[in-house]
C-alpha cells in the first residue's frame, strides 16, 4: 500500500518529498477545479469522475499521509545512536596568594596567559547500547509506519463508503424528482385545458380542483425531495472540498447497475479477499505484531547499557594534570524491567483475543452482507427489462384516454398514484443494489 502512497521508497526523505509535492499537487488542482466551478452554475460529473475528485481533494486523507511521516520518522529516532556527553567542572575563576602558597610549584598557562593556576575538570563520557536494543526498537517502530498506512488504508475504505453511498442517495433523488417534474409539467398542461373548458362550463369545478390539489402534492412532493438533495450536496461538498456555491448534478447513465457484472461474483474468492484485504484486519494482526516485538525490546531492556567516560582533572589531585578512564553499569538487582515485559505479554495474549474475535465479526458481517446483497439482487432480477418503458407508454396511453374523456379522472388519479409508486420501486431497486454491493465491498475491503 505504501508503494502506491508514497512512489515505492519507504524513507523519511522521499515521504516528506512526497508530502510536499502532494500538497503543490492538490493546491493546484484545487485551484483549477475551483476555478471551473466558479466558472459553473452546476457541476455535472459522472460517479467515476466525481470519485476521481474527492480521492484528490479530500483533506481528511492528505491529512493522514502525514501520519505515515510521523510513523517513519520514529524509525529514523530509534535509528540514532545516544549523544555523547561532555562535562566541564570543578573551575576555580580566581585564585589568593593563601591558595597559591600551598602549590609546590604553579600551574603553568594552557596557553598565552590563559588559566595559569587555575582548577579544572573535563570529563567525556559515552553510553554504548548493549543486546541491540536498537534494532529491537527499531522493529518496534517499524510496526507503527505498518499501521499508519493501515489507518490510512482504513480511512480511505471508511470515506470511499461514505462518499459512495451519498452519491447514490443524490443520483436517486435527482432521478425521482425529475419523474415529479415530468408529472407536474403534465398535470399543468391538463389544468390549462381544464381552465378553459371550465370556463366555457364543459366540465365541472370540482375536477378542476381536483387536478389543482395533485399539483399541490407533487409540488410539495418535489420541495421535500429537494431539501434531501440539498442535503446530499452539502455532505458531497465537504468530502470534495468544494467551498464555492456550486450544484452538484452525478449523471445517471451509471445508475443501472451492470448485472452481467454482479451475476458472476464468486463467494468463495470473497471469503478469501475477507481476510486478505480488510485494513482494520491487519491493524489487529500488526497490533499482535507490536507487542511481539515490544517484548523482545522490553527484554533486552533488563540488560543494562553501558557508559564509558574519558577525563582530565588539572590541579585537582596528586597529579598536577591526570587523564583518566573509567565506566558504569547499572546492577540490575531491583528493577529487571518486569512491570514492562509483563505489560508486553499481557498485550500479545490480548491482542491476539481481540484479533479473532474482529475476525470472527468479520466473517459474520460478511455472511449477513452477501445474503443481503443476494436478495438486492434477485428482487431488481425480478423487475422485467421492458417494464419501466412498458409503464411510460401505458400510462401517456392513459392520459391521451383521460384527455379524450374515454376514463374517468377516478381512473386516472388511481393509476396515476401506482405509477409513481412503481417508479419510486424501480429507482429504489437500483439504489438499493448499488449501497449492498458497497457494503459488500466494504465488509471485503477491496473492489469487486
Amino acid at each position: 500500500m505504501k508503494d502506491n502512497i508514497i512512489g515505492g521508497k519507504n524513507t523519511l526523505g522521499s515521504t516528506r518529498i512526497f508530502s510536499k509535492f502532494a500538497f503543490l499537487i492538490f493546491i493546484g488542482i484545487s485551484s483549477n477545479v475551483f476555478g471551473q466551478f466558479q466558472q459553473a452554475d452546476t457541476l455535472k460529473l459522472s460517479r467515476q469522475q466525481y470519485e476521481e475528485l474527492f480521492l484528490k481533494q479530500n483533506l481528511l486523507l492528505l491529512a493522514e499521509t502525514y501520519k505515515i511521516n510521523q510513523a517513519e520518522a520514529m524509525v529514523l529516532q530509534a535509528k540514532l545512536w545516544p549523544n555523547p556527553s561532555l562535562t566541564v567542572e570543578e573551575i576555580n575563576l580566581w585564585s589568593t596568594n593563601k591558595q597559591l602558597s600551598y602549590l609546590e610549584e604553579p600551574l603553568p598557562q594552557i596557553f598565552g596567559n590563559v588559566a595559569q593556576n587555575t582548577q579544572f575538570a573535563v570529563q567525556l563520557e559515552q553510553q554504548i547500547i548493549t543486546a541491540g536494543k536498537r534494532k529491537k526498537l527499531m522493529a518496534v517502530e517499524s510496526v507503527g509506519v505498518k499501521v499508519a498506512e493501515q489507518e490510512f488504508e482504513l480511512l480511505l475504505r471508511n470515506l470511499k463508503y461514505e462518499f459512495r453511498n451519498t452519491l447514490t442517495e443524490l443520483q436517486y433523488l435527482q432521478l425521482y424528482t425529475q419523474v415529479f417534474f415530468k408529472q407536474r409539467d403534465l398535470i399543468q398542461n391538463l389544468l390549462n385545458a381544464y381552465k378553459r373548458q371550465l370556463e366555457n362550463d364543459h366540465t365541472s369545478k370540482g375536477d378542476y380542483m381536483r387536478l389543482q390539489t395533485l399539483q399541490l402534492e407533487l409540488s410539495k412532493e418535489i420541495n421535500e425531495l429537494s431539501k434531501a438533495k440539498n442535503e446530499m450536496e452539502k455532505e458531497l461538498k465537504v468530502l470534495l472540498s468544494i467551498n464555492v456555491p456550486v450544484r452538484l448534478f452525478v449523471q445517471e447513465d451509471d445508475f443501472t447497475p451492470n448485472l452481467a457484472k454482479l451475476q458472476n461474483l464468486d463467494v468463495l474468492n470473497l471469503q478469501q479477499d475477507l481476510f486478505t484485504h480488510r485494513p482494520d484486519l491487519k491493524v489487529a494482526e500488526l497490533e499482535h505484531e507490536h507487542f511481539k516485538n515490544l517484548l523482545t525490546y522490553e527484554k533486552s531492556q533488563a540488560i543494562p547499557d553501558i557508559n564509558l567516560n574519558a577525563s582530565y582533572d588539572r590541579g585537582g589531585g596528586i597529579w598536577p594534570s591526570f587523564f583518566g578512564f573509567g565506566l558504569f553499569i547499572d546492577l540490575p538487582v531491583f528493577n529487571r524491567n518486569q512491570g514492562a515485559i509483563a505489560h508486553a505479554q499481557f498485550g500479545i495474549e490480548n491482542t491476539n483475543i481481540l484479533s479473532n474475535d474482529m475476525r470472527l465479526r468479520a466473517q459474520a458481517e460478511f455472511d449477513q452482507h452477501y445474503k443481503d446483497f443476494k436478495a438486492a439482487l434477485m428482487f431488481y432480477e425480478s423487475i422485467e427489462i421492458d417494464f419501466e418503458t412498458d409503464l411510460d407508454e401505458i400510462f401517456e396511453s392513459y392520459t391521451k384516454n383521460f384527455t379524450s374523456r374515454n376514463i374517468s379522472m377516478l381512473q386516472y388519479l388511481d393509476f396515476q398514484e401506482a405509477y409513481l409508486e412503481n417508479k419510486r420501486i424501480i429507482l429504489e431497486s437500483k439504489k438499493e443494489l448499488h449501497l449492498q454491493l458497497e457494503k459488500l465491498q466494504y465488509t471485503i475491503g477491496k473492489e469487486i
